[in-house]
Protein backbone atom coordinates (compact mmCIF):
# COMPACT_ATOMS: atom_id res chain seq x y z
CA UNK A 1 0.00 0.00 0.00
CA UNK A 2 2.94 2.69 0.56
CA UNK A 3 3.82 2.31 -2.96
CA UNK A 4 0.22 3.22 -4.05
CA UNK A 5 0.27 6.18 -1.62
CA UNK A 6 3.42 7.31 -3.19
CA UNK A 7 2.10 6.89 -6.74
CA UNK A 8 -1.22 9.07 -5.58
CA UNK A 9 1.33 11.75 -3.89
CA UNK A 10 3.52 11.75 -7.26
CA UNK A 11 0.68 12.22 -9.40
CA UNK A 12 -1.55 14.88 -7.65
CA UNK A 13 1.43 16.74 -6.44
CA UNK A 14 3.82 16.56 -9.34
CA UNK A 15 6.93 16.47 -7.54
CA UNK A 16 9.12 13.05 -7.80
CA UNK A 17 9.45 11.42 -4.49
CA UNK A 18 11.99 8.71 -2.92
CA UNK A 19 10.81 5.90 -1.09
CA UNK A 20 12.70 3.89 1.20
CA UNK A 21 10.20 1.19 2.59
CA UNK A 22 11.24 -0.42 5.58
CA UNK A 23 8.26 -2.31 6.85
CA UNK A 24 9.25 -5.84 7.85
CA UNK A 25 6.01 -8.41 8.17
CA UNK A 26 5.53 -10.16 11.33
CA UNK A 27 7.85 -7.25 12.78
CA UNK A 28 6.62 -5.90 16.38
CA UNK A 29 7.36 -2.29 18.31
CA UNK A 30 9.19 -3.52 21.01
CA UNK A 31 11.36 -6.46 22.28
CA UNK A 32 9.25 -6.67 25.34
CA UNK A 33 6.31 -8.24 23.19
CA UNK A 34 6.06 -11.79 24.12
CA UNK A 35 6.25 -13.48 20.80
CA UNK A 36 9.36 -10.67 19.97
CA UNK A 37 11.30 -14.28 19.65
CA UNK A 38 8.99 -15.34 17.14
CA UNK A 39 8.80 -12.31 15.60
CA UNK A 40 11.04 -10.75 12.50
CA UNK A 41 13.39 -8.92 14.08
CA UNK A 42 14.88 -6.48 15.02
CA UNK A 43 11.66 -4.65 16.55
CA UNK A 44 11.05 -0.85 15.54
CA UNK A 45 12.80 0.44 18.95
CA UNK A 46 15.75 -1.29 17.81
CA UNK A 47 16.34 -0.29 14.60
CA UNK A 48 14.92 3.22 14.69
CA UNK A 49 17.80 4.38 13.85
CA UNK A 50 19.77 2.81 11.00
CA UNK A 51 16.66 2.35 9.51
CA UNK A 52 14.57 5.66 9.03
CA UNK A 53 16.30 8.28 11.25
CA UNK A 54 19.75 7.92 9.33
CA UNK A 55 17.43 8.30 5.86
CA UNK A 56 16.32 11.68 7.14
CA UNK A 57 12.61 11.36 5.42
CA UNK A 58 10.21 14.09 5.22
CA UNK A 59 7.68 12.21 5.68
CA UNK A 60 7.05 8.52 7.87
CA UNK A 61 4.46 5.80 7.94
CA UNK A 62 4.31 4.02 11.37
CA UNK A 63 2.30 1.14 11.35
CA UNK A 64 2.14 -1.48 14.09
CA UNK A 65 -0.45 -2.59 16.48
CA UNK A 66 -1.76 -5.72 15.05
CA UNK A 67 1.23 -8.34 15.93
CA UNK A 68 2.23 -6.30 18.83
CA UNK A 69 -1.69 -7.08 20.08
CA UNK A 70 -1.59 -10.78 19.00
CA UNK A 71 2.02 -11.42 20.59
CA UNK A 72 0.48 -10.63 23.67
CA UNK A 73 1.79 -6.62 23.88
CA UNK A 74 -0.67 -4.97 26.88
CA UNK A 75 -1.78 -1.69 25.28
CA UNK A 76 -0.31 0.10 28.03
CA UNK A 77 3.37 -1.29 26.91
CA UNK A 78 1.81 -0.64 23.65
CA UNK A 79 1.87 2.93 24.24
CA UNK A 80 4.68 3.43 26.12
CA UNK A 81 6.79 1.70 22.93
CA UNK A 82 5.07 3.61 20.89
CA UNK A 83 5.52 7.11 21.84
CA UNK A 84 9.40 6.34 22.87
CA UNK A 85 9.65 5.88 18.90
CA UNK A 86 8.00 9.21 18.42
CA UNK A 87 9.77 10.90 20.84
CA UNK A 88 13.12 9.51 19.49
CA UNK A 89 11.93 10.20 16.10
CA UNK A 90 11.62 13.85 16.77
CA UNK A 91 14.77 14.56 18.71
CA UNK A 92 16.88 13.84 15.60
CA UNK A 93 14.39 14.82 12.64
CA UNK A 94 11.41 16.77 11.54
CA UNK A 95 9.15 14.34 9.50
CA UNK A 96 5.59 14.55 8.86
CA UNK A 97 4.64 11.40 10.81
CA UNK A 98 1.59 9.22 9.89
CA UNK A 99 0.38 6.67 12.03
CA UNK A 100 -1.70 3.76 10.40
CA UNK A 101 -4.65 2.16 12.81
CA UNK A 102 -4.19 -1.53 13.05
CA UNK A 103 -5.91 -3.44 9.93
CA UNK A 104 -8.67 -5.70 9.97
CA UNK A 105 -7.73 -9.44 10.13
CA UNK A 106 -10.28 -12.59 9.91
CA UNK A 107 -10.91 -13.81 12.98
CA UNK A 108 -9.64 -17.18 12.37
CA UNK A 109 -6.25 -16.03 13.17
CA UNK A 110 -6.73 -14.35 16.41
CA UNK A 111 -7.05 -18.30 17.84
CA UNK A 112 -5.28 -20.37 15.27
CA UNK A 113 -1.85 -18.92 15.22
CA UNK A 114 0.99 -20.22 17.64
CA UNK A 115 2.42 -17.46 19.44
CA UNK A 116 0.29 -15.11 18.02
CA UNK A 117 -3.19 -15.48 19.49
CA UNK A 118 -3.48 -13.16 22.34
CA UNK A 119 -5.34 -10.73 20.29
CA UNK A 120 -9.50 -10.16 19.85
CA UNK A 121 -11.47 -7.89 17.91
CA UNK A 122 -12.15 -6.08 21.17
CA UNK A 123 -8.52 -5.58 21.83
CA UNK A 124 -8.30 -4.40 17.76
CA UNK A 125 -10.66 -1.45 19.36
CA UNK A 126 -8.36 -0.77 22.10
CA UNK A 127 -5.02 -0.82 20.35
CA UNK A 128 -7.01 2.01 17.76
CA UNK A 129 -8.20 3.83 20.44
CA UNK A 130 -4.30 3.97 21.73
CA UNK A 131 -3.41 4.67 18.52
CA UNK A 132 -5.73 7.87 18.03
CA UNK A 133 -4.81 8.78 21.14
CA UNK A 134 -1.55 9.15 20.29
CA UNK A 135 -2.03 10.71 17.41
CA UNK A 136 -3.82 13.72 18.76
CA UNK A 137 -1.58 14.03 21.80
CA UNK A 138 1.26 14.04 19.26
CA UNK A 139 -0.17 16.20 16.11
CA UNK A 140 0.29 13.01 13.92
CA UNK A 141 -1.65 12.19 10.45
CA UNK A 142 -4.19 9.86 11.54
CA UNK A 143 -4.91 7.23 8.93
CA UNK A 144 -8.05 5.11 9.78
CA UNK A 145 -7.78 1.80 7.64
CA UNK A 146 -9.29 0.00 10.24
CA UNK A 147 -12.98 1.29 9.75
CA UNK A 148 -12.54 0.94 6.29
CA UNK A 149 -11.67 -3.15 6.27
CA UNK A 150 -13.63 -4.10 9.28
CA UNK A 151 -15.87 -7.11 8.48
CA UNK A 152 -15.14 -7.49 4.76
CA UNK A 153 -13.64 -10.35 4.75
CA UNK A 154 -13.20 -10.52 0.83
CA UNK A 155 -10.54 -8.11 0.90
CA UNK A 156 -8.29 -10.31 3.33
CA UNK A 157 -6.00 -12.86 1.49
CA UNK A 158 -6.39 -16.45 1.88
CA UNK A 159 -4.39 -16.28 4.81
CA UNK A 160 -6.49 -14.72 6.71
CA UNK A 161 -4.44 -12.24 7.85
CA UNK A 162 -3.20 -9.86 5.08
CA UNK A 163 -5.02 -7.50 3.06
CA UNK A 164 -5.72 -8.84 -0.89
CA UNK A 165 -4.78 -6.48 -3.76
CA UNK A 166 -8.19 -4.59 -2.92
CA UNK A 167 -7.25 -4.42 0.77
CA UNK A 168 -4.12 -2.66 -0.05
CA UNK A 169 -5.71 -0.47 -2.46
CA UNK A 170 -8.11 0.39 0.14
CA UNK A 171 -5.70 1.23 3.10
CA UNK A 172 -3.41 3.06 0.66
CA UNK A 173 -6.50 5.19 -0.01
CA UNK A 174 -7.30 6.01 3.33
CA UNK A 175 -3.89 6.46 3.98
CA UNK A 176 -3.75 9.27 1.07
CA UNK A 177 -7.00 11.12 2.00
CA UNK A 178 -5.74 11.34 5.82
CA UNK A 179 -2.63 12.83 4.26
CA UNK A 180 -4.63 15.07 1.62
CA UNK A 181 -6.77 16.03 4.56
CA UNK A 182 -4.22 17.65 6.91
CA UNK A 183 -0.81 18.52 4.75
CA UNK A 184 -0.54 21.23 2.39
Amino acid sequence: WVNQVVRMLVEFQGDEIELFNQGIGSNVLTPECPSYEYSAKPSALERLDEELVVLEPDMVFLSYGLNDSRGGTSPEVFRRAYQELIDRIRRKIDPTIVIVNTYYMHEIKYTNSAYWNQSSYDLTEVYNLVIQQIAVENGLVLADVYSAEKGVDWIIDQDHCHPNDLGHRIIANRVFEAIVRNCS
